[in-house]
């Protein structure tokens, strides 16, 4: 008999509605997707519209409101039944679960982010078995709480997402719909086993200066009577597959330790400054009598992982150490990739964490409003080489201490042993925003001296990170100064959170901000126009709809994205040509922020800007839409984040040029500045030479000749070559003199893609060809584009064709500054 059988129990479910909230619409019994929840599935049947369609999302609050029941009958077979234990394992129940097994309660559970186990063996018998989970409402639950217990503020919604260990985001956001799910949200298995099984693997990682690698496994070790007289053995593999280090000792109850000696080893780097070598961990339980009880098989690498908070006169440092390299860290922020977070495939993580590497990201911030994610998720940031900055999942909330301090403690417990194995993971941090919102945000008026969270995040927290996975960095929140007698958004001091800027002035001031790294900064556009064009009808495809407002979740989200417009292009009354500008300015605010924190380098050492994606189709400040659409922004967070980076900044009344290297080589710089006409030809130029260590950066002051315009409604700074080539404008959009370019096109299909080679006779800025207006699969390589004129500059297009040329360079599909200013 087999010492190990498991059998995923993912068929055969049905969903009932248990109870029928006020003013809910009766559902018949449906079949149920499992993993999956409870909208999916009435999706699937068309019980509900489809809630990212216009205000649909409003008609379908009730689902929320319901209790809903899955049932499914499952075989147990008499050989599981032999064993000594046989249990359920669910990998993810959300939320409030009563779960019972042939009529009989076994448990409840009241945490989204857990996963739990429970002995059935005395209640299953041979053939069909009953298994029921009835998932109560989770907003009727944290209403309930709430008035009971009292108010503990959080985020402007109202919405009392803090009483319970559930997804924020589901209870909306100013980016999200408000849809609060319930089902099985990950697997669930009949798991039936003797003699022992392998909990959490835990392996620690080190390295030292000649590259000696050793690993120092914590083995959870589940055991039934006999279980101690089983052996654990693990065995790690190079990168061909050799056995490196092979050891076997008896198990342990509780916890098996084993250390290897792993030997010389290659270094696993961030895909921005090296390799990714990942080796084979395999960890096998053998029973007494020489079978294998359980086994697993892992990945890992072998670095180093430090923050550097290092006091100085100003402040303190908060900087990511990576095989002892000081890295600037160049990044951005990960929310769930679906509102309904089981429809995210391995695909789509792979999709969008490839779309991070593209834009040279190599850190992601999983925000603390969201998910642990899957393992896939990691798995992927491991082999692709980003880091992976995990947020305890708090956000902008007080949590009341009392009531949810077992789970949290369970849940950290729980996923920090899940998650500590992989190699991208480089930080936990505690919360997003609490700390700034017990500080600064009135709250303390409300709490009257209550629990907030603070037990969580100095000690609860740290103390199991610091059991778990002392070997990696912990910070106390996002921002945090690093202590509690400095402002927690402290430009000198940790991380901070850039919000003045999109809520209360232009972009242009973030050039007032000098911080050491910045956790978020972000600037709103709208998607990609099919996408919204497919959540949005004809009808109501407007600025003002009710259908495109509930597309903006953000307060006054459209009046500043116009206090960005007007002041470079007037009033924009074209819907049209309003996109194009919204897209534009989140482009330009990605570059403007990104390239003036990176020029602060040492003092700066990382951004993390929000954020990369979207759940859904609206407007927000991703850089790629519900979607998976790239926006113009994209375009822009790749160059901003180039290794080697060119860019003009204002210091005081003088122009500085700035070199940023961030490779392993020195760089030389020998070009130019020029002043030019906007017909191309040079007023003022200078040389500009510079030796750029590596790792470093350097400057060069422009001279006020070529600084300092003549007219600057026809006048433009460039230094640098095309490839490399940074831009400095000298008046408002709506003041320059740009003319419409009389284009010299040609073109050459490469495979599957249309290759543009574009030549003008004025300068150009920002040319945007959207694609995506011929043809809904239309991607380029390129956006925002600027041309000196005689220069040629080469767009590449895919889901397209020849054919589609005449459309291409015409509008809707082809913009550029000159459109705009002239609509």
């Amino acid at each position: 008999m087999p010492d190990h059988i498991v059998v995923p129990l993912h068929d055969g479910w049905t969903l009932h509605q248990e109870r029928r909230a006020d003013n809910a619409p009766a559902i018949a019994d449906v079949s149920a997707v499992v993993p999956g929840c409870v909208h999916t599935d009435l999706l699937d049947h068309h019980l509900i519209p489809d809630p990212f369609v216009n205000t649909q999302e409003d008609d379908v609050a009730w689902v929320a409101a319901c209790d809903w029941r899955y049932a499914c009958v499952f075989q147990v077979t008499q050989e599981q039944l032999d064993h000594e234990c046989l249990e359920l394992a669910f990998d993810g129940l959300d939320t409030l679960a009563t779960i019972s097994v042939n009529g009989t309660e076994i448990a409840t559970t009241a945490n989204m982010h857990r996963r739990y186990r429970f002995e059935v063996g005395a209640l299953a018998t041979t053939g069909p078995n009953s298994l029921e989970i009835v998932f109560a409402s989770a907003t009727e639950h944290c209403d309930s709480v709430r008035d009971t217990e009292g108010v503990w503020p959080s985020s402007s919604f109202g919405r009392p997402f803090n009483y319970l260990r559930k997804m924020a985001c589901s209870w909306g956001w100013d980016w999200g719909p408000w849809l609060t799910t319930a089902g099985i949200w990950r697997p669930v298995k009949l798991h039936a086993w003797s003699h022992a099984r392998l909990g959490d693997i835990r392996p620690r990682i080190t390295i030292d200066p000649g590259d000696h690698g050793g690993v120092a496994i914590d083995i959870d070790t589940i055991a039934s009577n006999c279980g101690s007289e089983a052996r654990t053995r693990a065995v790690l593999r190079s990168l061909d597959g050799a056995t490196i280090a092979d050891e076997i000792v008896d198990v342990t109850v509780g916890t098996t330790k084993i250390v290897l000696d792993a030997g010389v080893v290659q270094r696993w780097w961030p895909h921005t400054h090296g390799d990714q070598p990942l080796y084979q961990l395999d960890v096998t339980m053998i029973c007494p009598d020489d079978s294998v009880c359980d086994h697993r098989t892992v990945k890992i690498g072998f670095r180093t992982i430090e923050l550097d908070t290092t006091a100085d006169a100003t402040g303190s440092a908060f900087t990511f150490v990576v095989n002892g390299v000081p890295i600037v860290a160049r990044g951005v922020n990960w929310i769930p990739d679906d509102i309904f977070v089981t429809r995210v495939t391995e695909a789509d993580y792979r999709q969008r964490l490839q779309q991070a590497v593209d834009a040279n990201v190599d850190i992601v911030r999983i925000w603390g409003g969201g998910i642990y994610e899957d393992d896939r998720f990691y798995d992927t940031c491991d082999e692709l080489g980003i880091l992976v900055w995990q947020d305890f999942l708090f956000a902008c909330a007080a949590y009341p201490e009392h009531l949810l301090a077992d789970e949290v403690e369970a849940e950290a417990y729980d996923n920090v042993s899940r998650l500590m194995r992989h190699t991208s993971l480089a930080i936990w941090n505690g919360n997003n925003e609490n700390i700034w919102g017990y500080w600064d945000w009135a709250w303390q008026d409300i709490l009257q001296g209550r629990s907030w969270g603070a037990g969580f995040y100095f000690d609860l927290l740290p103390r199991i990170t610091t059991e778990l996975d002392p070997l990696r960095p912990y910070w106390a929140g996002s921002p945090y100064s690093g202590s509690q007698t400095v402002a927690p958004n402290a430009d000198a001091q940790g991380c901070v959170h850039v919000w003045d800027v999109w809520n209360q002035v232009d972009f242009v001031r973030y050039r007032d901000h000098a911080p050491r790294f910045v956790a978020e900064f972000g600037w709103q556009a709208p998607p990609a126009w099919p996408t919204m064009a497919d959540a949005v009808t004809p009808d109501q495809f407007e600025i003002s709809s009710p259908a495109m407002r509930n597309h903006q979740k953000a307060t006054d989200g459209d009046i500043k994205l116009e206090r960005g417009i007007k002041p470079r292009f007037g009033t924009v009354g074209n819907l049209e040509t309003w996109w194009y500008a919204a897209q534009l300015l989140q482009a330009r605010a990605v570059q403007t922020g990104i390239e003036h924190f990176r020029s602060l380098r040492p003092y700066c050492m990382g951004t993390i800007w929000w954020q990369l994606n979207d759940c859904w189709p609206v407007a927000s400040w991703a850089v790629i839409d519900g979607a998976g659409r790239q926006k113009p922004a994209w375009y822009a967070l790749q160059q901003a984040y180039r290794s080697r980076l060119l860019t003009i900044q204002p210091r005081g009344d003088q122009l500085v040029v700035f070199a940023l290297n961030e490779t392993a080589d020195d760089w030389a710089i020998d070009t130019s500045a020029e002043r030019r006409r906007f017909d191309g030809s040079v007023i003022a130029s200078t040389p500009v030479a510079l030796a750029v260590g590596a790792h470093s950066s350097a400057s060069f002051v422009l001279p006020s000749d070529v600084a300092q315009p003549d007219d600057p409604s026809d006048e433009v700074l460039v230094v640098g070559a095309q490839a490399d080539r940074a831009w400095w404008w000298f008046a408002p959009d709506r003041e320059l003199t740009l003319r419409q370019p009389n284009w010299h096109v040609s073109h050459v299909i490469d495979g599957d893609d249309l290759v543009l080679a574009l030549t003008t006779d004025t300068v150009v800025r920002d040319l945007a060809i959207y694609p995506e207006r011929i043809s809904s699969t239309g991607r380029t390589d390129r956006q925002l584009v600027c041309l000196l004129p005689g220069e040629t500059e080469k767009i590449r297009l895919s889901g397209v064709s020849a054919a589609d040329l005449p459309a291409l360079l015409a509008q809707p599909a082809c913009w550029s500054v000159a459109d705009v200013i002239a609509d």
